[in-house]
């Protein structure tokens, strides 16, 4: 049999290409009641021939039920703008969604300050909604409040961190230790041989998620076990922006004490923080690199205080985990453990060329 492209294919054309009632197919299909194995394959195997695909607005507008997402992210601010770019996709999901009865619950907390998450969390389980898309920066209260997620049956899928070896749903993020890796490399191919090189580490109160660590972790990798025979320096420094005097103060007294650097990597999206710094203190020939396509990161970038970033789509990764969420509890359908968003290089040249929407 061939797929059929021409019309819908329904419950009805899998009954009679399979012979069988279509309360059989209905069973099979929503994994209801009983139904002989032979039989099972027979239809699911026609499924697959026919390319069916269920009717999701009619499934969910049948059930006359709102099928209720919380969406649990960071809030954005001047010091932390990325968080502004999945709210994009967040909306597009949202608009293609507004006819399926699907209800997106917005809940915001500060990336810097665990009592916040925590506040937000206890407000989505009140809420008990039908699943959850959650940025689990602080991982040992994420794993409380999943704890009573997986009790109560409810799906989740994390974005932009992932926590291994829970009952997520999914993961839609960048690889973060691979990213790193690849910062490394452009950085060693951009500077001289055995550089001196800085990382920065910036954010509020100093809290550092894991994505952040992995990163990190993932550049230093390349420079201790890829590169064993050179004599690279690598000063890392942790800056609380709450602080009014940083990053100025860290900075300035980095300098001061290791006299200059061929490189500086902030593993990131306040890189402008640093080029603000370079900028200021007329710091030049100095190869910087940090991530994602912020309005000030992309000013710098331009002006070549910035040599190059890492994007990783974050509209995409947050599009893409509600409609996931959304398939899975309307359809039933499968959802891929992890799907790592692109690690890619964005550099002066090709800027105006790259669409991160």
């Amino acid at each position: 049999m061939n797929k059929q492209t021409s019309k819908r294919v329904g419950v009805k054309d899998i009954a009679a290409a399979a012979g069988v009632s279509i309360g059989t197919v209905d069973r099979v299909l929503h994994n209801r009641g009983e139904v002989k194995a032979e039989t099972k394959e027979k239809i699911l195997a026609i499924v697959d021939e026919l390319g069916y695909k269920p009717n999701m607005l009619a499934r969910s507008l049948s059930t006359k039920k709102t099928t209720r997402i919380a969406i649990v992210i960071p809030d954005s601010s001047d010091s932390n703008p990325y968080w502004k770019k999945p709210v994009f996709g967040i909306k597009k999901a949202d608009d293609e969604l507004s006819n399926y009865n699907i209800e997106i619950i917005y809940e915001h907390f500060d990336a810097s300050v665990e009592d916040s998450f925590k506040k937000v969390l206890e407000k989505v389980c009140l809420e008990n909604p039908d699943g959850v898309v959650l940025n689990p920066v602080f991982k040992s209260a994420t794993m409380h409040y999943i704890s009573i997620f997986n009790n109560r049956n409810i799906p989740y899928v994390f974005i932009d961190v992932n926590i291994k070896g829970v009952g997520k749903l999914g993961y839609f993020g960048q690889d973060a230790e691979q990213s790193g890796t690849v910062s490394a490399k452009l950085m060693n191919t951009s500077t001289p041989a055995n550089p001196s090189i800085l990382i920065v580490k910036l954010s509020k109160n100093k809290v550092f998620s894991q994505h952040i660590e992995l990163r990190v972790a993932g550049f230093i990798k390349f420079f201790n076990n890829i590169l064993k025979n050179t004599e690279t320096t690598i000063t890392t420094i942790e800056i609380d922006l709450q602080d009014c005097d940083e990053p100025n103060f860290s900075l300035s007294k980095a300098f001061s004490e290791h006299g200059s650097f061929n490189g500086i990597f902030v593993p990131n999206s306040r890189v402008f923080k640093v080029a603000e710094f370079l900028e200021k203190n007329n710091k030049t020939n100095i190869v910087t690199s940090g991530y994602d396509l912020v309005d000030k990161n992309i000013q710098y970038l331009k002006q070549d205080l910035i040599s190059f970033l890492i994007s990783q789509k974050p509209e995409e990764q947050a599009y893409n985990a509600i409609m996931a969420l959304f398939d899975s509890l309307i359809t039933k359908k499968e959802v891929k453990k992890t799907t790592f968003s692109p690690i890619d290089i964005i550099i002066k040249e090709n800027i105006d060329y790259y669409n991160e929407k």
